[in-house]
């Protein structure tokens, strides 16, 4: 995936964004005994790390959803650069922990419920599909037999003693009805065993406790925060950026946890109703944050002192970081992960077919010099660039003339722009079929 193009600037000034000062809040013994507990169950001794959390050291965080077999290799990239990260901290003599926080109060199933691992020039590919987004936490959903089918294909493809190491490993975690929090947790803890990094489970009912302040500090504020929001989103556009969070003042910032799902909440007339604040004032376990207000809710529980985010992750930071002004907190540092990208040799065999470089051959799109149908696209490009204002045109008219088809049109219209798109995407797949032939 190409970066965002905050995340180029960023890159190019050396990889980091700095922190703003503001307030911090207090680091909660309660939070890291429960913590040393949880880390201990899944087989990660991190006892002595929370001993040096509580008496101040740095703090480098990261975090993602739990996934099967681990997740995609950007999860274990993560987990290893905070292990880098702490250890030339450490190196330089300073206190410094890390932690990974495990998104497991998400619930888009859709995305946490595949993996894919390359044998040879075949992907290997496992998928729960009976998941669907919002039937459960993701740290609760049930695991299926996918992730045991996958692994004996694995197994028989991968005969290396590392290989059958890492297979056996993720056999005794991801086991037909454990749930996915759990096989993750295990997964990564017996992974990160020795590291120092500490595994944080986001529906831990501490965590919501020890960042009570700050949720209702926003909470109060709201009205605000929203306009801090729109803000943020009107910087972004006046940088030619797209959006990549939808704010609605219309909903709460926070889901209330029913059971193993989240209940959306809504605002009244964008500000937070007087009982659900007194609520979450009492009894903050039982809400959980939104994806703007959980960065908040880590940073605060956990003291970040640099946190290492992805392309996607460091734009939605961007966006939001205005609230962090109107409640007065600080903000970390925000510092680029690193990359890895592995490739089948199916891949590095069409980059030599074709003559080009192999992240050419892995963009989402080959350079339009290398493609066929030139002529195709750009009858495609002008057919899109006339229809967009006779489509605009005709939504203001219905909007003035004929309201009751309002909604007809803006569906219709958004049909016709996604088959567009859709045939973009089969013209240069069948331009890159025909080149590889071709080759």
């Amino acid at each position: 995936m190409p970066l965002y193009p905050l995340a180029r600037e960023v890159a190019a000034s050396g990889g980091v964004l700095p922190g703003e000062v503001g307030a911090r809040y207090a680091r909660s013994a309660s939070l890291a005994e429960r913590l040393a507990a949880r880390n201990r169950e899944w087989g990660n001794e991190v006892g002595p790390s929370l001993e040096e959390w509580l008496a101040g050291a740095e703090v480098v965080v990261a975090g993602q959803q739990p996934g099967l077999l681990g997740g995609p290799l950007l999860t274990l990239v993560k987990a290893c650069a905070v292990a880098a990260a702490v250890r030339r901290r450490r190196a330089a003599g300073r206190r410094a922990v890390g932690f990974f926080w495990l998104a497991t109060a998400d619930d888009d199933l859709d995305e946490m419920g595949w993996g894919r691992v390359p044998v040879g020039e075949e992907l290997v590919e496992v998928r729960e599909t009976s998941w669907r987004r919002g039937d459960t936490l993701g740290g609760a959903a049930i695991l299926g037999t996918g992730c045991d089918e996958a692994i004996a294909r694995l197994a028989s493809a991968l005969p290396g003693s590392n290989a059958q190491e890492a297979l056996a490993l993720a056999r005794s975690c991801y086991r037909p009805g454990s749930t996915l929090g759990e096989a993750t947790g295990t997964f990564l803890a017996r992974l990160l065993a020795g590291t120092g990094v500490v595994l944080v489970d986001a529906c831990e009912a501490e965590l919501a406790r020890s960042s009570t302040a700050l949720v209702q500090a926003v909470l109060e504020r709201l009205p605000s925060v929203w306009e801090a929001l729109a803000e943020g989103e009107a910087a972004m556009g006046a940088r030619g950026w797209k959006r990549v969070l939808t704010v609605a003042p219309t909903r709460l910032p926070l889901f209330r946890r029913v059971g193993e799902r989240r209940q959306r909440l809504a605002s009244d007339q964008g500000r937070c109703p007087a009982a659900v604040l007194a609520e979450h004032a009492r009894w903050p376990e039982r809400f959980l944050p939104n994806a703007w207000l959980r960065p908040l809710v880590q940073d605060a529980a956990l003291d970040t002192t640099e946190a290492i985010l992805g392309s996607a992750e460091l734009a939605y930071h961007w966006q939001t970081a205005a609230v962090r002004q109107v409640v007065g907190m600080a903000r970390p540092d925000w510092r680029l992960r690193p990359h890895l990208t592995v490739v089948t040799a199916s891949e590095r065999r069409l980059a030599a077919q074709l003559g080009v470089k192999l992240e050419d051959v892995l963009h989402p799109r080959l350079p339009v010099r290398l493609l066929p149908g030139e002529g195709v696209r750009k009858e495609l490009a002008q057919l899109q660039a006339t229809l967009a204002p006779r489509l605009e045109r005709l939504a203001e008219r219905a909007a003035a003339e004929l309201p009751l088809v309002g909604g007809d049109v803006a569906a219709t219209r958004e049909r016709l722009e996604a088959a567009l798109e859709w045939l973009a995407a089969r013209i240069d797949s069948g331009a890159l079929r025909s080149a590889a032939t071709a080759a």
